[in-house]
């Protein structure tokens, strides 16, 4: 299984869970949209690949400023991801992008100067994007052309690091979200609520079966949930949770193709 974007460092107890994913097969996109994330995703990174020689190939790291900060970013903090991604070759940008519920959403303002520039870092670099979107995806999709995300040939079964995708996670979009991200190369990042909005719902079996992906979007408050009003969740009821929560995904992935 791989789970295309959590937040690992976000969960209670994560190298006790990352010990316990790695036992059972389960991989993933591990990302920090903080600056206080980095470190700790970096580190976590390192510790699974001193315990498995070939985990770096399964697991990988984001580092990237989320738009609910982008009003707080510094130059420092710029300077800092670039540290990161320049240390991690195999490390992918974001998540970044736009959020109409935090200050700095509106056209030309502090979120979209900030998602523009990791954009314009992503392709620097030869990295993927991880792209969160509340709001206008063609907006989104509008940065990312004016950024030199170009169109790209359908063929994401062979992209690499070298090969610059957006990846829109959580993707929420519409039929025009997606013909505009196949234009790009765009990967979709599907989690359980993609299949919620009756737009995004339509749209999904549109979407090339090799740009799919799966994610649980997992963070401190998927912690929170499983504890209801018992103790702490353990890595063993973690790592369970989120194996059933993306097999729950890709159920409703198929259900959504076959009944298109």
């Amino acid at each position: 299984m791989h789970d295309f974007h959590l937040h690992l460092a976000r969960l209670s107890n994560p190298e006790s869970i990352a010990d316990e994913l790695n036992r059972r097969g389960y991989h993933y996109v591990d990302v920090g949209c903080e600056p206080w994330e980095w470190a700790k995703v970096r580190d976590l990174k390192r510790a699974e690949v001193n315990c498995t020689e070939n985990r770096a190939e399964k697991n990988r790291a984001a580092y990237g400023i989320h738009p609910m900060i982008a009003e707080k970013v510094t130059e420092e903090d710029f300077a800092t991801l670039r540290k990161f991604l320049e240390s991690d070759t195999d490390a992918q940008v974001g998540e970044a992008g736009l959020d109409r519920r935090f200050p700095g959403y509106e056209p030309g303002g502090v979120q979209e100067t900030v998602f523009r520039r990791q954009a314009e870092l992503a392709l620097e670099l030869g990295r993927d994007l991880q792209i969160h979107c509340v709001g206008d995806y063609m907006r989104i999709v509008k940065v990312l052309r004016e950024a030199g995300f170009k169109t790209s040939p359908h063929d994401n079964s062979t992209a690499t690091v070298n090969a610059p995708r957006p990846v829109f996670h959580r993707f929420g979009g519409d039929i025009s979200a997606v013909r505009a991200g196949i234009e790009l190369g765009a990967l979709f990042s599907l989690h359980a609520d993609s299949f919620r909005k009756k737009s995004t719902a339509a749209a999904i079996p549109l979407i090339p079966a090799d740009s799919v992906r799966f994610e649980t979007d997992a963070d401190e408050s998927y912690s929170e949930r499983l504890a209801g009003t018992g103790c702490a969740p353990t890595a063993i009821e973690i790592a369970e949770a989120l194996i059933r929560d993306l097999g729950d995904v890709q159920r409703l992935y198929e259900l959504a193709i076959k009944g298109a």
